[in-house]
């Protein structure tokens, strides 16, 4: 075969090669056969480093497999020296030559040609034979006629390399742009939901404040009015029982519309009263609820905090829910009243969403050693077993999109746990889920072992 016909058939072999390894081991399979070489390593220049990337020959013992490929810095070795220099080396017995590295084998001769692309050496082209002076300038010629051949189909196929693994960051980073874009946007909508429910408490803590004044003298109109009524029922009886008081008024004083309407008027001011106060309370409540308070904790029964949140939740229970309470009489502990009304405000409405018709809620105070405890228990839906290692975590709800921010129940732990040095677990099942809510009471001892919820 004629050196035209070798160069011929190298090069159409190229040109079939699909990937960069494909091309390499291409290269290197097709001057060893083609050259008749006993081995042929193909080395990529990789920020200074020649790393070995193909090989025939003993480095190659199974279909691309290269046994213990080796890396050289640029400027040490023959390989090393070649790749600096850019020029070809013939060396005609390696073991005068100090430069030699020992691989697995270790050849009597060796010849190194540069693959340079634009004036830089992208790889090398090196073979070692098992026989002294085995190369001359005629293989030295041939092979760089191979090696400038290779060199831009190296470099293209280098560049196509990197485009793709630019191309896959690429996407990998749209991808995290797209999910940090997609969580800016849930947060930011958190924030907006957030802001407007500071309005709305500030909007109500308004209202309440103007329904107070209106409400404060309708109470005391209503019990100077049940004083005058009180009058008026004492001067009633007085004329009905005076002696001189002519038969046909008295026989209309004692008319069954008449007396209905003295006896009507008495129960309508009772439950009108009764109807005031309990708005009073409901007000009062509610300013609590979203009072700022101050940061310093105060003395605070938990029985009465339980009933704050229960007021405040009024309009929500409905007739198809029953409330049941169970409230031992517990020490006080110190705490933020309107944080630890946020909480339980917070789980009791969960609760209440969570129950459909025949809907249960217990609600149970007690004391476990030096803590107060609270039993939040509902016979809902339950909490899958997925979810309850979740249910703690910032942004994780079950709920529907637009009915829940999965802020509530990590604040609620945020505020037991780090703010009032207490513990919050939750246990659930197909019949029911119950929240433990348990706060140290005043000067405490800590060492005492949680008590485990069970179902």
């Amino acid at each position: 075969m004629t050196e035209l016909n070798k160069v011929g058939q190298f090069a159409t072999a190229m040109l079939n090669a699909a990937t960069l390894d494909d091309l390499l081991w291409s290269i290197a399979e097709n001057i060893g056969k083609t050259l008749g070489f006993d081995d042929c390593v193909i080395y990529l220049n990789v920020n200074k480093v020649l790393i070995q990337k193909a090989a025939y020959g003993i480095k190659n013992p199974n279909d691309r497999e290269l046994l213990n490929s080796i890396m050289i810095k640029v400027g040490q070795g023959i390989v090393g020296a070649v790749a600096q220099s850019k020029v070809a080396e013939v060396i005609p017995n390696t073991a005068l030559d100090t430069r030699y590295i020992n691989d697995e084998f270790s050849g009597k001769s060796e010849i190194t040609v540069p693959i340079i692309f634009e004036n830089n050496t992208i790889g090398i082209i090196d073979s070692e034979s098992a026989n002294l002076d085995n190369y001359d300038s005629h293989d030295v010629e041939l092979l760089q006629i191979i090696a400038n051949i290779a060199a831009p189909r190296i470099a293209s196929a280098l560049y196509r390399s990197t485009l793709q693994k630019t191309q896959l960051q690429l996407e990998k980073t749209n991808g995290k742009l797209e999910t940090s874009l997609y969580e800016l946007k849930k947060n930011q909508e958190i924030l907006i939901h957030s802001e407007k429910m500071a309005s709305i408490g500030l909007l109500a803590a308004g209202v309440a404040h103007e329904i107070n004044n209106p409400l404060s003298f309708s109470i005391s109109n209503l019990t100077v009015f049940k004083d005058y009524y009180d009058h008026i029922k004492e001067m009633h009886e007085k004329l009905i029982s005076h002696a001189e008081m002519p038969l046909e008024l008295k026989n209309q004083l004692l008319s069954e519309d008449y007396s209905h309407t003295i006896t009507d008027i008495a129960n309508i001011v009772e439950e009108t009263n009764e109807g005031l106060l309990r708005i009073k309370n409901i007000v009062s409540d509610l300013c609590g609820y979203i009072r700022k308070e101050d940061r310093n904790f105060s003395n605070f029964d938990i029985n009465d905090g339980i009933k704050t949140a229960i007021n405040v939740l009024k309009g929500e229970i409905n007739n198809d829910c029953h409330l049941e309470l169970n409230l031992e009489n517990l020490p006080s502990i110190q705490g933020n009243k309107s944080k630890i009304h946020q909480v339980f405000v917070n789980i009791i409405l969960n609760a209440l969403q969570a129950t459909d018709k025949n809907g249960l809620i217990k609600v149970k105070t007690y004391r476990n050693n030096n803590h107060a405890c609270i039993d939040i228990t509902d016979n809902g839906s339950g909490i899958e077993n997925k979810n309850l290692q979740n249910i703690f975590t910032p942004f994780f709800t079950t709920k529907p999109v637009n009915k829940g921010t999965g802020l509530g129940l990590f604040i609620c732990h945020r505020i037991i746990t780090e703010e009032h040095t207490g513990r919050i677990q939750v246990s659930s099942n197909d019949n029911e889920t119950t929240f433990r809510i348990m706060l140290p009471f005043i000067n405490a001892n800590y060492e005492e072992k949680s008590l485990t919820l069970q179902h």
